[in-house]
């Protein structure tokens, strides 16, 4: 099972290969998680024609919610990565729910996500 980050998002949604050949893969095998970090990062910046788009995906997909274990999780991650590098507090969040799940997180930014502990691909 695949999570995608906003930015693979915002790409496929696009219709801009690879990312959205990507998409359409994991779509027809049912392997598409959301969450609601990047549900929200795509809807500040997109059309309505877009925002359609996404509710299909909405619709007929799992979307993560951030809880209490994916808070702790993003905290701890912060803090060890946090005077490593520069990386925003939502990209930690989304790393915790790709970890607590056991999903891979798909991103065009893999320098975002420094954590060994979950498997990261680019599409």
């Amino acid at each position: 099972m695949y999570l995608v980050d906003t930015n693979v998002l915002i790409l496929a949604i696009s219709k801009q290969d690879p990312d959205y050949s990507f998409l359409q893969k994991i779509i027809t095998k049912k392997q598409l998680i959301l969450s609601v970090i990047p549900v929200a990062e795509f809807l500040s910046q997109s059309s309505e024609g877009e925002d359609m788009e996404l509710e299909r995906l909405l619709a007929a997909f799992q979307v993560l919610g951030v809880d209490l274990k994916v808070a702790q999780l993003a905290g701890e991650y912060r803090k060890k990565f946090l005077k490593q590098r520069r990386i925003q507090l939502l990209d930690y969040f989304i790393a915790a729910q790709a970890k607590l799940h056991n999903l891979t997180l798909v991103t065009n930014n893999k320098a975002d996500f420094p954590m060994k502990d979950i498997k990261i691909i680019s599409p």
